[in-house]
């Protein structure tokens, strides 16, 4: 897919598997991401402190890790820089973790200004693609009970909130809700539905 830079001139939009390289990238993004979608949510302070160099750290570990862990991470890459992400792999909660068709959506996020310009669908996509591919035929992730507009995007996208799954969180403003997405990579006719894609 093509689009336009802000000189007018064409730059390729693609998703694709992160490179270790990509790290301070991803480090920076989902702090600025985090700095808009919780404010309000989460502490000031715990926002304020979080750690770009620390994170790259961990990502560069965990892209470097995933495919030997079957954990990955996948960037929407402009041409210019990276304007998305996605962590996902083996489900880790212990009801779900013994079942190889589910996995997890560990992380999603976009840069602030590319919110609502179609990067998280076509990571969704992407996402939803890979999961496919691999068997995967549910996915799960768990969402701020007060991040609105995280949890319309995920509505929005065919997730649908666990009744299964009870709450958890470190304190009252930090509640998190289990969503679940089923019915990945079905076909027309199979007994699963279909999942929904933007």
């Amino acid at each position: 897919m093509l689009t336009t830079d802000s000189h007018g001139r064409a730059a390729p939009r693609r998703d694709r598997h992160a490179r270790e390289d990509d790290a301070e990238q991803i480090a920076g993004l989902q702090v600025a991401a985090w700095r808009t979608a919780y404010a309000g949510i989460l502490p000031a302070a715990e926002l304020h402190a979080l750690d770009t160099a620390a994170l790259a750290g961990f990502w560069r570990d965990r892209i470097g890790a995933g495919t030997a862990a079957g954990a990955h991470v996948l960037v929407h890459d402009d041409g210019r820089r990276i304007l998305g992400f996605s962590s996902f792999g083996p489900a880790r909660d212990d009801d779900l973790g013994q079942r190889r068709d589910v996995e997890e959506l560990y992380a999603f996020y976009a840069r602030p200004e590319s919110w609502g310009t179609g990067v998280g669908r076509s990571l969704m996509r992407s996402t939803l693609s890979v999961w496919a591919e691999r068997g995967t035929r549910a996915g799960y992730l768990w969402v701020l009970e007060r991040n609105t507009r995280g949890r319309d995007f995920y509505r929005k996208g065919g997730w649908r909130q666990d009744p299964t799954a009870a709450p958890c969180g470190s304190g009252p403003d930090a509640v998190e809700i289990r969503y679940e997405l089923t019915g990945i990579g079905t076909r027309p006719g199979d007994s699963a539905p279909r999942a929904r894609r933007r």
